[in-house]
């Protein structure tokens, strides 16, 4: 049960609930003829931001690159790869985040993930089993470290701020959720996540 005295833990997905190594793309040009740099040039870099923030579709904008990249692949083909890819669960965390559910603690996910890959996290990743829910970019219209991400997340949960602490791989996000009032901790393993805890680094 949740104990609303408990802090509310917010806590990052990529690099900490799901590992990135190997990153997803690192068989693009074996895969599909392409490499990730291409993919970046072609597709992230002129459509995810607007894609992560919700003013932009995924797939119809890897369509618009896969074509601009003169690939036969479907737009669809390559997200599905992408996401199957980008889907390993830390196991490690999940149980650390079981044993602070159990304490009490509301857990939910605050990542920057466009509309489609959340749902994928959730609901076939089998995230939504491991949290009270998730927060993310694209539905917030602000990525981290956008200092609205924190302040809609801030008003959502009608906590203060001091009752929100985000556990990020990233120390821009940290920085940000700091400057935001709430507590932040820096995530390089469950280890030392479990140690900042206890003392309040």
């Amino acid at each position: 049960m949740v104990n609303a005295r408990k802090p509310v833990l917010l806590i990052d997905v990529d690099g900490v609930v799901v590992t990135t190594k190997p990153h997803w793309s690192a068989d693009l040009q074996r895969d599909f003829g392409f490499d990730k740099s291409t993919l970046r040039e072609h597709f992230f870099a002129p459509f995810w931001p607007d894609i992560v923030t919700g003013r932009n579709d995924l797939l119809p904008r890897l369509a618009q690159a896969l074509k601009a990249m003169n690939s036969n692949i479907k737009a669809s083909h390559l997200r599905d790869y992408w996401f199957s890819k980008d889907a390993t669960l830390n196991q490690d965390m999940l149980d650390w985040i079981s044993k602070r559910r159990q304490d009490g603690h509301r857990v939910m996910l605050a990542t920057n993930q466009d509309h489609s890959r959340a749902m994928y996290l959730m609901n076939n990743v089998g995230l939504e089993a491991h949290c009270n829910g998730i927060y993310h970019s694209a539905a917030l219209g602000f990525a981290k470290p956008n200092p609205l991400f924190f302040k809609h997340i801030s008003e959502h949960e009608s906590r203060a701020p001091r009752d929100l602490i985000l556990i990020d791989d990233t120390m821009e996000n940290v920085i940000a959720a700091r400057a935001a009032g709430w507590q932040a901790h820096h995530f390089t393993g469950v280890t030392q996540l479990t140690t900042a805890m206890v003392s309040g680094d």
